[in-house]
């Protein structure tokens, strides 16, 4: 819940919205007063910088949303003002930092000129030790010249929602990889162009970007239009480009130097042609096409697919301008009304042009199913829908029976693509589109390439790199040598365009969710068995691709408990309920649990077995103990992650899949780590242990090998197999842990402490308490490390042991050495590094908490 002070901000700039236009100061002065309540409250940064005049002003405001919240809207419109100085405005002036004051007239006091040498000295040593180790971290990681990377997208206009979601991908990407050290010690730079989907302003942005010189290759053009336009400039001037979202086939088979991160037109037209034949059944089709290049691809391309299956009855153009755009649409639906009941019809349109057309398909009464393609595959195109529904009093009417084709299920998503969008979702407050998505592998692919091989680090040789760049993606042509990209292996057709199955999504009435049947790549292990699964009906040929069906099981996990972690063998107990959902037959809840400490763990009877409208669900209890590699190089903060993992026995990730249930993606997080038994209970029964966080997703392992399947002779693809895994984010209960197990320790160093205040005359004892202290935190490490199994590398807890083992050992040599100068009466020496080392041993105490407060707080 927000405190006092955020909701006082709240309503104080709700108020100075309000009276924006009317009364332009007291908006101002509301919005100071906002920002005294809560100076982080970045909406009234924002607000602020459109009320004020001063362009000073305007930049300081502006500077300090971007600190709070790193938004690209921000950033553009600081990047407007152009260089020049900051003012805080009058409204604000109190809370800008005051100028320190200068100290040259300040007195000394009289007598205590050396009193403070000590001191200063100490703070000297450790302010350079600081300041040499910023400036090395630095140079480490920031060490090079900047890598550009272009992203040019429509970042205003019909696209600019999409374009901002590959914006924020880029740039989340970016700052994830600069963190780390960039690529190679080179920061990567995004530079951002705006084409406004217009071919004529793409065309100038590609003219522009070969000027500069600067990027080693482009991400985009965003829509087919754009990427055609600016196509033949690239592959003249042998810049790279790879588009995440524009599907036309002629992007990539006109120009061997444009690649794209998705399917392209030839592709999805494939999957949707089987998908009606084959899955819903009809030898007849019908297309509505928008009448701009994505459009015209698509019409053409499926028209082609549609007959090696049957006939497409009505190939319907309909018009983007607006004085003839609602007349196509009103023909085209006229049309539709004459096909018999039940022909699909495929929508190869925009977002706003498929409305349409959907709302006025279905309130003319026909209820044949929709194909979309991946422009209507949205949560944007889905909650239009719903929109539309609301206002128009159709609830229900016009989400069913629909049929989109997406790079990105998001019921689908495998671990790492679930965290990520769980990270974008955390950082921008929405979830990811799926242009977010394939934006991100465009970006990582060329940047993976150009870590590996050094290419783009220096500026003479920029063509020389872009040409083994070029080449390195094209070279990327089979499963074998893929990049393990966001989405799954990355790699390409002949001509350039990601070879990736097409996912159809279907909607629930709240949202796209999986359909329960799906369309795969068939990838033979051999000959003979394509012509034993072709002949078997299992295989769907359409010209040289080959598709096959695979079964969606929509699949839940409710945790009831996790218990008896063991930390030495990397065990524990898991009790929860798993319900499984699937049409067709029941291989699909033929499991086992990889990870179980029983290797035959099975299912067992279910709870419950029901079948209705040959929709299968079957609800299960497992309560065992489970495996998983324990990580202990943050020890004691560290955090482990406990799983249970199932895998089908039988049935590869061509036949059967496992994809998150609706039920779980309705839930929030937080109600994840609520007892499915008890709801008023944790699922955290593990003492000295905290449940931080749960999550479900699906994954993809295997080999590309043919694992010695004797039918597998010659094979290319490999065997895959699709899992599907609960995780548990635990971590240790660390205070009640630290006050048992360092308690001595802290006692040992006070007591340590003390030893360098004895007289050199009376060295032995320092000597001894300092060797004393040694073996005694020795045998304290070893005691707090016993718990742990036998690890090769070094955990977070023992450095402290070493950091304190070496500061006893010095304590040790001090007193010898201290003894040495007062046998030779150097007493004022002697003094000096008494006092020295009375005042670094707690700066070296406190500079080690500080070093572990930043690392692990």
């Amino acid at each position: 819940m927000p405190d006092g002070s955020d909701t006082a901000a709240l309503s104080l700039t709700n108020r100075a919205v309000r009276v924006r236009q009317s009364d332009p100061a007291q908006a101002r002065e509301l919005l100071g007063r906002a920002l005294a309540e809560d100076v982080k409250y970045e909406p009234a940064w924002r607000w602020l910088a459109e009320l004020v005049t001063d362009d000073g002003e305007r930049r300081y405001c502006l500077d300090k949303a971007y600190a709070i919240a790193r938004d690209p809207d921000t950033r553009r419109a600081r990047a407007a003002l152009g260089a020049g100085p900051t003012r805080p405005p009058a409204e604000v002036v109190l809370l800008a930092k005051p100028e320190r004051p200068d100290a040259s007239g300040v007195r000394k006091p009289a007598g205590r000129g050396r009193g403070w040498v000590p001191w200063a000295g100490a703070a000297a040593v450790v302010l350079m030790l600081v300041t040499g180790l910023g400036f090395a971290l630095a140079s480490g990681s920031r060490s090079g010249e900047p890598v550009h990377v272009a992203l040019v997208a429509g970042m205003t206009g019909e696209s600019a929602t999409t374009s901002a979601h590959m914006e924020r991908s880029l740039r989340m990407h970016t700052d994830i990889i600069n963190e780390a050290g960039g690529i190679n010690g080179h920061p990567v730079e995004l530079l951002v162009y705006d084409d406004a989907d217009q071919p004529d302003r793409a065309r100038g942005i590609a003219e522009q970007i070969v000027r500069e010189n600067k990027v080693m290759y482009v991400i985009g053009h965003g829509v087919s239009d754009t990427a055609l336009a600016a196509a033949p400039i690239y592959q003249k001037a042998k810049i790279p480009a790879i588009t995440p979202s524009a599907t036309s086939s002629q992007i990539t088979d006109g120009s061997d130097w444009y690649f794209r991160s998705m399917f392209g037109n030839r592709t999805q037209s494939d999957f949707l042609a089987a998908y009606g034949a084959k899955v819903l059944g009809s030898d007849t089709a019908a297309i509505v096409y928008g009448d701009n290049e994505s459009g015209r691809s698509g019409r053409e391309t499926f028209v082609a697919s549609f007959r090696t299956f049957g006939a497409v009855a009505a190939e319907l153009p309909v018009s983007y301008e607006p004085e003839r755009s609602a007349a196509t649409v009103d023909a085209a639906v006229q049309r539709l009304r004459t096909l018999a009941p039940g022909v699909p019809i495929v929508l190869a349109v925009r977002e706003k042009l498929g409305l349409e057309i959907i709302t006025k398909l279905r309130t003319a009464g026909v209820t044949a199913p929709v194909l979309g393609t991946d422009s209507l595959a949205s949560r944007a195109f889905h909650d239009l829908l719903i929109a539309r529904e609301q206002a128009q009093g159709l609830q229900g009417k016009l989400t069913p029976g629909l049929y989109m084709g997406t790079p990105m299920a998001q019921d689908s998503l495998s671990g790492p693509a679930l965290a990520w969008a769980h990270e974008f979702e955390r950082r921008y407050g929405e979830r990811p589109l799926w242009h977010a998505a394939t934006a991100r592998q465009a970006l990582n692919i060329g940047l993976h390439l150009m870590r590996d091989n050094g290419y783009g680090l220096d500026d003479n040789h920029k063509a020389e790199d872009r040409q083994r760049l070029r080449d390195a993606l094209g070279g990327l042509k089979d499963r074998k040598n893929a990049f393990q990209a966001l989405l799954g292996p990355l790699y390409f057709t002949e001509n350039g365009s990601a070879q990736m199955p097409v996912s159809i999504v279907t909607s629930d009435g709240t949202k796209f969710v999986s359909a329960p049947v799906q369309l795969t790549i068939y990838e033979p292990l051999s000959e003979a068995a394509l012509r034993a699964d072709t002949a078997g009906g299992h295989v769907i040929t359409i010209g040289n691709r080959h598709l096959t069906r695979r079964q969606v099981v929509a699949t839940g996990i409710n945790l009831n408990e996790v218990r008896d972690v063991d930390t030495r063998d990397g065990t524990y107990y898991m009790d929860f309920f798993l319900w499984l959902k699937y049409v067709g037959d029941h291989a699909a809840s033929d499991v086992q649990f990889i990870n179980a400490v029983k290797p035959d763990l099975k299912l067992g009877t279910p709870l419950r077995d029901v079948t209705e409208n040959g929709v299968t669900y079957r609800l299960y209890r497992v309560a065992d103990r489970f495996r998983s590699s324990f990580d202990f190089r943050d020890f004691p903060f560290d955090h482990q992650r406990l799983s249970a993992v199932l895998q089908n026995r039988t049935r590869t990730s061509e036949q059967v899949v496992y994809a998150t249930d609706k039920e779980i993606l309705n839930q929030k997080p937080d109600d994840y780590l609520r007892s499915g038994a008890d709801a008023s209970r944790d699922i955290n029964q593990a003492p000295n242990w905290l449940a931080r966080s749960a999550r479900f997703f699906q994954q993809t392992v295997g080999s590309s090998d043919a694992l010695g399947d004797p039918k597998a002779v010659g094979a290319t693809s490999g065997i895959f197999y699709s899992q599907y895994a609960a995780e548990v984010v635990i971590t240790r209960d660390v205070l009640p842990f630290l006050f048992k197990n360092l308690l001595p320790l802290a006692l040992l160093i006070c007591v340590t402490y003390l030893s360098l205040f004895f007289k050199p005359s009376e060295s032995a004892a320092p000597v001894s308490m300092g060797v004393t202290a040694i073996l005694s935190t020795a045998v304290l490490l070893n005691n707090v490390t016993s718990q742990l199994p036998s690890v090769s590398y070094t955990v977070a807890l023992e450095w402290g042991y070493y950091a304190f083992i070496l500061l006893a050992a010095c304590c040790v040599l001090i007193a010898m050495v201290r003894k040495g100068l007062a046998n030779v009466r150097r007493d004022d020496a002697e003094r000096a590094l008494a006092n020295s080392a009375r005042i670094g041993y707690p700066v070296y105490v406190l500079g080690i908490v500080c070093v572990y407060l930043a690392s692990f707080a």
